[in-house]
């Protein structure tokens, strides 16, 4: 799905956007976001500007998988109605998308959203882009607002590699402000998804204001993994024939994606 861009980037996206504008190297597998060591819940809530906003990046004619499937816990958290994607030419194009239902059934507030396969996102859960070479690009994600009806990109995310640890529920069920000693304490509040290689995106939405100078920014609202599409030795092509028939769904989502 690609939608143009209705309203502008927040001042702290524009700025990191004009700094990185000549762009930097796609097969830094993050692609244009910010890798940290740390957990990013454990950064509570702070002013604004939310860190960590995603940088432009060129694209290098590779191919990137992108999933919300693998581990299990993977999708979006956060409380509004928001798509995962990037923007490109001033237009957006969504990788991943909800479905615009009322939170997940029985848990009322808690989980909002809980964008998963098996709820809320409605197109295929593990994706296939080609980033094509010397075409600009930039990660974020739609926020549909609380409704559906608003439309601004919000371009804010952090990476980790080998694994990634995030709060289960929406920003407005956790205590202000969040604190090790509660975290610690509740451990069945936050899951850790685990994969060696691979690089998870915590995604930020800045949609939740705590109050009037204070915003979460617990980069939850999307969690997905990224890695290299595999390239297969000579030898074993034979042996993937079999799978012809997801190659095909692949090459599909491609020609609706690109």
């Amino acid at each position: 799905m690609k939608l143009p861009i209705i309203s502008s980037l927040s001042i702290a996206a524009a700025t990191a956007t004009a700094l990185v504008s000549f762009g930097v190297p796609a097969s830094a597998i993050t692609l244009g976001v910010d890798v940290i060591d740390d957990s990013p819940f454990m950064k509570g809530i702070g002013p604004m500007p939310i860190p960590h906003a995603t940088q432009t990046f060129e694209g290098d004619g590779k191919t990137y998988e992108f999933s919300v499937v693998v581990p299990e816990g993977l999708g979006s958290r956060g409380a509004t109605y928001s798509d995962f994607g990037f923007v490109s030419g001033g237009v957006f194009t969504s990788l991943f998308t909800e479905d615009l239902r009322p939170y997940n059934p029985g848990s009322g507030n808690a989980n909002d959203w809980l964008g998963t396969c098996s709820i809320s996102i409605s197109e295929e859960c593990i994706v296939k882009y080609t980033f094509e070479k010397d075409v600009e690009y930039q990660l974020g994600l739609l926020d549909r607002g609380f409704g559906g009806g608003s439309s601004n990109f919000s371009a804010f995310g952090v990476a980790q590699k080998d694994s990634y640890t995030f709060n289960v529920e929406t920003d407005q069920n956790y205590p202000f402000p969040l604190t090790e000693d509660y975290v610690d304490s509740n451990p069945d509040k936050f899951l850790t998804v685990v994969e060696e290689g691979a690089y998870f995106l915590g995604m930020e939405d800045g949609m939740f204001k705590k109050d009037s100078e204070n915003y979460y920014y617990d980069y939850q609202d999307w969690v997905v993994k990224v890695t290299h599409e595999s390239v297969p030795e000579p030898g074993t092509v034979g042996a993937l024939l079999g799978l012809g028939v997801v190659g095909f769904i692949s090459r599909r989502r491609k020609a609706v994606k690109r």
